[in-house]
């Protein structure tokens, strides 16, 4: 099976609306039950965003290695009324959206992943970036799923408003997640090409306003230290490079889950400080922060640990990455880049 590639985001959005792909964003958005996210700020600003615009619930987190879901969802036997944000399932029936380098070669691309290309949404997959050639990988997808959902959301719905923040107030958590804000300065060119794919250059597009808001390179450095200086203030129990997200497993066992007698749940403390996070998020965007849409950061959790692997970014590796059928997979850099995960307990 071919590779479906679009050339521009209007037709994406056609091929949507018709019913042909990602019909769970469109179509069909009502039969999502709820989200299972990555547990970092891209994540959890991509939650809010879906929070306002579909009324999704967060029901788990993922992080390649360990899958918290709501024990009250029986995940293992619901799994299709779910979708995950920030992060790509290769399962048919598995609603996924992320914007990882999946693919060694475009033009050859493996059935695990075209057999689904219209259930999991990947912009690199839509403009044919792949790992076998330089050219290809360094013109990746250089912003977050959060920027991503933004620019199909404004397209969707053109009349309606999701987005009425400030840009002051949004643009340093919007350039925070997923460093974008290093992409910007150390990858213009391509950061140009991609902002042109997702906004089609319509001067109204709610990521224009955002990066043409007018600042000087000293105001901007301010802005940033002081985002910074929110999180080191209210995030008390990471280390400095975990600011911002939640540690599922780390040294060989579970970090910020707790298992009490035999359930599991998110520690306490961290749970308070992401609910903090999370509203502080939200006024930034002027988005409304309901607790009720978080029930993974109190109530019991079905933790799962995954077999995951770290190899070398090489033709034979992925092959043999993907003869093994993972479940989720990323190339995230050219040297001992290549993650993958096994469903070893059968929970897909």
């Amino acid at each position: 099976m071919r590779l479906i590639k679009y050339n521009s985001i209007t037709n994406l959005i056609d091929n949507i609306k018709k019913d042909k792909c990602y019909s769970w964003l469109y179509n069909k958005r009502d039969e999502i039950k709820g989200i299972i996210i990555s547990p970092d700020t891209d994540g959890f600003i991509s939650a809010l965003f879906l929070n306002e615009v579909y009324g999704w619930k967060v029901v788990g987190f993922y992080d390649g290695k360990v899958l918290a879901t709501l024990k009250s969802i029986d995940f293992k036997n619901n799994k299709e009324k779910y979708a995950f944000i920030d992060v790509e399932i290769l399962r048919k029936g598995i609603k996924s959206i992320g914007h990882h380098i999946l693919l060694w070669d475009s033009n050859k691309p493996p059935k695990l992943i075209t057999s689904i290309q219209n259930e999991m949404a990947n912009p690199n997959n839509w403009r044919g970036m792949c790992a076998n050639k330089d050219e290809k990988f360094k013109r990746k997808y250089p912003f977050g799923t959060f920027h991503l959902l933004i620019s199909l959301v404004y397209y969707l719905y053109p009349n309606k408003k999701f987005f009425n923040s400030n840009p002051e107030d949004a643009l340093i958590p919007s350039i925070f997640v997923d460093g974008v804000f290093k992409n910007l300065f150390n990858y213009p060119e391509n950061c140009l090409d991609w902002l042109k794919y997702l906004t089609n250059n319509d001067s109204n597009h709610p990521l224009e306003i955002l990066l043409n808001h007018p600042t000087s390179i000293k105001e901007l450095t301010g802005l940033i230290k002081d985002f910074l200086d929110e999180l080191n203030a209210s995030w008390t129990t990471q280390k400095k490079d975990r600011k911002g997200k939640i540690t599922l497993y780390r040294k060989g066992k579970l970090e910020d889950i707790k298992k009490i007698e035999n359930d599991y749940y998110l520690d306490k403390t961290v749970s308070n400080e992401l609910h903090n996070y999370l509203k502080h998020l939200a006024n930034r965007y002027k988005w409304n922060f309901d607790v009720n849409n978080w029930n993974v950061l109190k109530d019991k959790l079905d933790v799962v640990i995954f077999d995951k692997k770290i190899n070398e970014t090489r033709k034979k590796y992925y092959d043999e990455a993907i003869r093994q059928k993972p479940i989720s997979l990323a190339i995230i850099s050219k040297n001992k880049g290549l993650q993958y995960t096994i469903d070893n307990k059968n929970i897909f």
